[in-house]
């Protein structure tokens, strides 16, 4: 199966993510409120290349008319409605991001930047103009701006490549890390970011990650140049959240 082979070509990936010593620097509230305030461009960016996948690959034009493979169409919508209207640790519906979001607010990291950037698309603005007019971090700017270009370059096999190898299949891996390292004194004030990562762990590991890995089996067949091609783009994808865990590292 090509999917499984692309797992086998991004392992050495993969493994560096996995292990990589940011980790273990999440020790403090205020060196977990750090790590939020740049990853949670990130966790925005997920959406974006979520809603590209759906778009992409079924109908949300009016009128309707059926579009692609019935059985990518489902996973797509399966891995939305889990994403953008999940339930919180009180059972109230809400996106991952906003679940993020509440976790931030839950730990005294500061939403000013994301909330300046959220309101500037709302307002009309290029997502350059409004990570710059957010002061974004310069490295999470960077991550953003490497998902926009595939989002609005890429064929829809590399998208879902980035999407599966680049974040379903490493979340579970790297939320895991986290967890082992997160203080267990102030245990309330992690309550909401503690639930999110659990979330992620028990959703992307068990249900998402498998439904992703189907879709990308789908797009890519066997394509030798759209493995090559998707190959390319979840290594770019690993690298990319490499450089982003290496620019909080330095800041920590």
């Amino acid at each position: 199966m090509r999917s499984q082979e692309l797992i086998e070509a991004t392992d050495d990936l993969r493994a560096r993510l996995a292990g990589h010593r940011l980790y273990t620097m999440l020790t403090s509230v205020e060196a977990i409120a750090v790590f939020m305030e740049y990853h949670v461009y990130a966790v925005w960016d997920f959406m974006t290349l979520l809603k590209a996948l759906q778009r992409g690959l079924t109908c949300v034009d009016i009128p309707w008319t059926p579009r692609g493979n019935a059985d990518t169409r489902y996973l797509i919508n399966e891995i939305v409605v889990g994403e953008e209207s999940d339930v919180n640790r009180h059972g109230v519906r809400m996106s991952h991001f906003e679940m993020y979001r509440q976790a931030m607010l839950g730990l005294g990291a500061s939403t000013s930047s994301i909330d300046t950037f959220l309101a500037g698309i709302q307002e009309g603005r290029t997502v350059s103009d409004a990570l710059h007019a957010a002061q974004a971090p310069e490295a999470s700017q960077r991550f953003v701006a490497a998902t926009m270009d595939v989002v609005t370059n890429g064929s829809l096999h590399e998208i879902a490549s980035v999407f599966t190898f680049g974040r379903e299949d490493v979340i579970p891996t790297m939320f895991l890390g986290m967890l082992d390292h997160i203080p267990t004194d102030d245990a309330t004030v992690f309550d909401d970011l503690r639930y999110y990562l659990q979330r992620h762990i028990d959703v992307d590991g068990d249900h998402h990650g498998p439904l992703a890995l189907s879709m990308v089996e789908q797009l890519v067949g066997n394509d030798d140049e759209k493995y090559v091609q998707a190959l390319a783009a979840a290594r770019t994808a690993l690298l990319n959240r490499i450089a982003l865990w290496d620019a909080v590292s330095e800041i920590l």
